[in-house]
């Protein structure tokens, strides 16, 4: 009897103005994210902050060395801040994006300095309204953009010049992993379209900046260590990625294959 009354309150939700509640629902849900992060996701959790300055004191100590060592610690403090970012994000929005994983970091020589890519994996379980939390995803997003080293034209000494951080649509990938109830391609549809926007959104008002900052507050011999002394067309410097993360790579191309 509950599974009939499930199933007739989904086919209510996709006929007439019932389906439309949910496009107005994730609207309102994307105007409330938007105003969030117009005020700043600091503005909801004082932590954040703490661990940006923790990630750029690692990154400093790093470079204090004659050979930038390579740490998992500089991966665990940018999951700590992705996670921390996305939890403000689930209590403004009803999006849950947790088990955050970083897998590597890299820095590609480049004619001009390097190309700095930081991947991102999570899981995604939307919330659509009377229904709870009814579709799982897979996210995968990469953050890129580019670092170099120039003489400042008033001083002569070398600074850091950081290009843009594009928010491609190629570059946020999400993957059905299931869905509750059985629900049909439409709904589905909705929440995957909900979630994509609330990802974008917090991609380029939120991950890039503090991306940026994060490179921008570090000194040129620092960057200059941490590109290496790689020329362009040599093998990436990578910090390679961590064993015990390979059942989640596993896991997304099962999916993406089916």
């Amino acid at each position: 009897m509950f599974q009939l009354w499930k199933l007739v309150l989904l086919c209510g939700l996709l006929a007439g103005t019932s389906a439309s509640l949910l496009d107005i629902r994730g609207n309102d849900v994307l105007r409330k994210l938007q105003s969030g992060l117009e005020r700043g996701l600091d503005t909801f959790d004082s932590t954040l902050e703490t661990i940006f300055q923790n990630l750029k004191t690692e990154l400093e100590f790093r470079c204090s060395h004659e050979v930038v060592e390579e740490t998992q610690e500089t991966e665990n403090l940018l999951e700590q801040l992705i996670s921390r970012i996305f939890q403000v994000v689930y209590s403004l929005t009803g999006v849950r994006i947790k088990n955050v994983q970083v897998p590597d970091i890299t820095f590609e020589a480049s004619d001009n300095g390097a190309d700095v890519k930081i991947p991102i994996t999570a899981d995604i379980t939307v919330n659509l309204p009377l229904l709870g939390e009814i579709v799982d995803l897979a996210l995968n997003v990469g953050l890129q953009t580019t670092v170099s080293i120039e003489p400042d034209t008033e001083t002569g000494a070398s600074k850091v010049v950081v290009g843009e951080c594009p928010n491609n649509p190629e570059s946020i990938s999400l993957t059905v992993l299931h869905s509750r109830f059985g629900l049909l391609n439409n709904v589905v549809d909705i929440g995957v379209n909900l979630a994509r926007r609330v990802v974008s959104s917090v991609v380029q008002d939120e991950l890039c900046p503090r991306f940026l900052k994060l490179l921008e507050s570090l000194d040129a011999e620092c960057v200059k260590k941490l590109i290496g002394k790689s020329q362009p067309g040599e093998v990436e410097r990578r910090l390679p990625p961590q064993p015990h993360r390979g059942w989640y790579a596993a896991l997304c191309l099962q999916h993406q294959q089916v």
